[in-house]
């Protein structure tokens, strides 16, 4: 009995561990195109200060 709680709480972690790795956002070079041309379309006061924000904190 205690040896299928510890295997049920190994096999668990190992999902939740494996699920959080894999829905890592990476945004590629056509999502990366996609951003700068939003960001030179967006023409917002402080938008310049924004975009600095995100770039700092990607």
């Amino acid at each position: 009995m205690k040896l299928i709680r510890i295997l049920t709480l190994a096999v668990l972690s190992a999902t939740v561990t494996f699920t959080t790795v894999s829905c890592k956002e990476e945004k590629g070079p056509a999502g990366k195109v996609g951003d700068k041309i939003d960001d030179a379309l967006d023409n917002r006061p402080a938008e310049g200060v924004r975009d600095a924000v995100e770039k700092v904190t990607e």
